[in-house]
């Protein structure tokens, strides 16, 4: 048992800083930067910015990805699957989010989730 534990709070932003969109953000500094000491080039603000806005949504994209890679890997090494999952259109759920609140206003949520469920083919459920 370790001596030292760290409360969630700091455990938590350690956690943050050592992500992908640190690690992005801390490249592109450190590319603009070689650039312009070590190539002798500027790189002009607006393509900094520009390239920060749109890596943006391809990061949260990659790491949700990845997340979901290491947990279907997690789940096999230990002999288990992951709970299905209710397809969506949308990045987000927020379709399902619309249809869901249009249900518990007009009825019941469970006719809205159940037909679009996938279907459980374990051997073990009925």
């Amino acid at each position: 048992m370790p001596l030292f534990r760290l409360p969630p709070g700091p455990t938590f932003i350690l956690n943050q800083l050592f992500s992908w969109k640190f690690a992005s953000f801390a490249s592109s500094v450190y590319l603009v930067r070689v650039g312009t000491d070590a190539l002798g080039f500027n790189v002009p603000i607006w393509a900094i910015v520009s390239c920060s806005v749109i890596a943006v949504p391809f990061i949260f994209i990659a790491q949700g990805e990845h997340q979901s890679w290491k947990d279907k890997r997690r789940a096999a090494s230990l002999g288990a699957r992951l709970a299905p999952m209710v397809p969506t259109k949308s990045v987000g759920g927020f379709d399902l989010i619309a249809a869901w609140s249009t249900a518990f206003q007009k009825g019941y949520i469970g006719d809205y989730t159940s037909p679009h469920l996938a279907p459980i083919d374990s051997p073990g459920l009925s």
